[in-house]
């Protein structure tokens, strides 16, 4: 990951390598629920290309790496409750339980 852009660290553009939509939407979805967070929004310039450029602005006095960084600790945790979630449900099945 890179950032672009000018010292200001509210409003930033971040590149991600490697990444496309499957991260780019949850990021941003992510983002737009924090309430420091005035505007998020992301592009895949070109499929053929592996990047994915995210764009971050925050209110005055928040950062946008904090912000970020927030967002993508929710998502693991969104992704940790499903696996856990899909485990229990599993497990219940095989033993026959309601």
């Amino acid at each position: 990951m890179e950032e672009s852009g000018t010292s200001d660290n509210s409003n930033v553009t971040y590149i991600f390598s490697g990444h496309d939509h499957t991260l780019g939407n949850s990021l941003r979805y992510m983002l737009m629920k924090d309430p420091n967070v005035e505007f998020a929004g992301y592009t895949v310039p070109h499929p053929s290309e592996p990047y994915m450029n995210v764009r971050v602005q925050t209110h005055d006095g928040n950062t946008a790496d904090a912000a970020v960084e927030g967002a993508l600790k929710n998502i693991s945790w969104v992704c940790d409750h499903v696996l856990t979630t899909f485990q229990e449900a599993k497990e219940k099945f095989k033993s026959g339980a309601k």
